[in-house]
């Protein structure tokens, strides 16, 4: 009787481990996220302070354009990988995202604040102050050459000898804390299907973001 019930209780096991999703681990994500960050913006990391974060969140189904929630959605499995992170764990000089169940890093951010400001720029943010309205009308941003900047960046280090099918822009805002740093974002899509969110750091001209679509699931 007590083997019949070992047997239970192994095969019930063994059912549940292989209906459970099989994570790449906390090495190997650090692995692919550090690769994407160094990709994007060839800096040094040897002597890194790294964080590896797990976290999964609600599932999406995506339908003619549109996000909807059925409640039967697999959930997101993924791990945050933050370098240089602050006591909070929260901001880091750079920031990556990679999926839990392929291994494929899809997102590598840096931090604005590496980002340097000149004087006249710091002047002119001390005349307008930090208010909650900032006038962004008065400035002219060149957001042409930031696209066709962030166009280049992408293909030559993600996409070489792959032509771009067509360049979406999204938005151009900035915000108290890192005004009069704008950000221009845009989606630059190749012939061979990728689609890459862009953020350009304007009057910089410093990509600070890129977003490789479709790859959370």
């Amino acid at each position: 009787m007590r083997k019949r019930l070992l047997v239970i209780i192994i095969c019930i096991t063994l059912l549940l481990s292989a209906c459970s999703p099989r994570l790449i681990g906390e090495a190997k994500a650090k692995e692919a996220g550090l690769a994407m960050i160094q990709q994007a913006y060839e800096v040094d990391l040897s002597d890194a302070v790294v964080t590896v974060e797990y976290r999964e969140i609600e599932g999406v189904t995506f339908e003619y354009g549109q996000t909807i929630r059925y409640g039967t959605e697999e959930p997101l499995r993924f791990y945050n990988i933050r370098v240089n992170p602050d006591d909070e764990n929260e901001n880091a000089d750079y920031f990556a995202t990679v999926n839990a169940l392929t291994g494929v890093a899809y997102r590598a951010d840096k931090s604005s604040s590496l980002i340097p400001r000149t004087e006249q720029q710091q002047a002119q943010a001390a005349a307008v102050g930090q208010g909650d309205d900032l006038p962004v009308e008065d400035f002219e941003v060149d957001d042409a050459g930031a696209i066709k900047l962030g166009e280049e960046w992408v293909r030559e280090r993600f996409e070489p000898n792959t032509p771009i099918l067509c360049t979406i822009a999204n938005s151009t805002m900035t915000n108290n804390v890192d005004f009069p740093l704008f950000f221009v974002d845009f989606s630059v899509v190749f012939i061979n299907g990728a689609i890459y969110d862009i953020e350009v750091c304007w009057p910089a001209m410093e990509v600070i973001g890129v977003y490789l679509r479709n790859q959370e699931y």
